[in-house]
């Protein structure tokens, strides 16, 4: 019976089995780590993407709206002064018929309005002022947001970004036969369709015939420098609304994310409905014959992305925001829409 002899592998095979060991696990972890790290990227993409058209949809539904008031055409007609008929000889005798046009509370605390405070003759509260159904503030800085508006901190403001005030009706008018305590003292536009003023709403009266009452909306958009607290520097569009006779600021904000939005009016000139020229702080002229609007916002990722840097310069319409001076790791993407301004340009054809 013979005996075979048994041999091992040598050291150099050993050496060499465990260099193509180790590089097929170098591969298979390199794949890991950058699936994971492609798979954070996309997901941070993602919900950025998710964030600016989220806000891009919150404001793009005010500025369709802009201008709307109900059945009203012509928002010079509304009255937001009116205290007492006895008392105001520039109220209209028509107005005076009608008693549950007489309104003593509309008139907002100094302390509760949004505007500078300045104004000396009626409507002396900014968030009333019907007639400017838009505001445009281009690029402010903290203190001179603060100063525009009084509501908003200038600690927390985001300098140098755009304020957008939208001023309007809902889109339906309430029930007439509804008396709903929930909404008492909120601020509604009654109107029998050709003469109208603001009031705070009352369940206890009932709306006479020929009457109908649309909530009141002022909704004025900033970006803050941080989300839930200072520490978090996450940029977030923050919309603030007329809530009873005060600006409130709506929890958790629009979206997070968002350091800049910028709005361009497309202006027709001819009255042939296409814009001739866009402009991002038009006057009341232009504004009165505003046809589109420009939506641009520049979002940012949430965290830090891994080994990239963002040095990259993004153009908004007229507005350039250049990161080369100053370059990070958070991923960029600037997003844009364009929607109809109806109300204005129907208004333009009726009067």
């Amino acid at each position: 019976m013979s005996i075979r002899k048994q041999s091992g592998v040598t050291l150099v095979e050993l050496l060499v089995g465990m260099v193509i060991g180790l590089a097929v696990v170098g591969v298979v972890a390199s794949v890991y780590v950058n699936s994971g790290r492609n798979f954070a990227q996309d997901q941070q993409i993602g919900r950025m993407q998710e964030n600016a058209r989220f806000a891009m949809r919150a404001i793009a539904r005010d500025l369709e709206m802009i201008g709307f008031l109900g059945p009203m055409v012509e928002p010079l007609s509304v009255n937001a002064s009116l205290r007492d008929c006895t008392q105001s000889p520039d109220i209209s005798e028509d107005k005076c018929l009608l008693p549950l046009f007489v309104n003593s509370k509309l008139l907002m605390d100094s302390g509760d309005d949004c505007g500078p405070g300045t104004d000396t003759t009626p409507p002396a509260n900014w968030a009333y002022h019907v007639q400017n159904y838009v505001e445009v503030v281009k690029e402010s800085s903290g203190s001179g947001a603060e100063t525009k508006f009084t509501c908003i901190d200038e600690d927390d403001f985001q300098g140098a970004t755009d304020i957008l005030v939208i001023r309007r009706v809902a889109g339906q008018p309430l029930d007439a036969a509804r008396a709903d305590s929930n909404d008492d003292g909120d601020v509604f536009l009654r109107t029998n369709g050709y003469t109208s003023m603001l009031l705070n709403y009352d369940s206890t009266e009932s709306v006479p015939p020929g009457l109908r009452d649309w909530r009141y909306l002022v909704q004025l958009y900033y970006i803050q420098d941080h989300f839930l607290d200072n520490g978090d520097q996450i940029p977030t569009l923050f919309r603030k609304t007329l809530n009873g006779g005060i600006m409130d600021t709506e929890t958790g904000g629009v979206a997070q994310g968002i350091e800049y939005v910028h709005v361009m009016f497309g202006v027709d000139t001819n009255s042939d409905g296409v814009p001739d020229y866009y402009k991002s702080v038009p006057d009341a002229a232009e504004l009165r014959n505003a046809v589109t609007a420009k939506i641009y916002v520049l979002a940012r990722s949430i965290e830090r992305g891994v080994l990239y840097t963002n040095d990259k310069t993004y153009q908004l319409g007229d507005v350039i925001k250049d990161f080369s001076g100053s370059p990070d790791r958070f991923y960029r993407r600037v997003f844009s829409t364009t929607v109809q301004i109806r109300n204005v340009t129907n208004q333009n054809r009726l009067l």
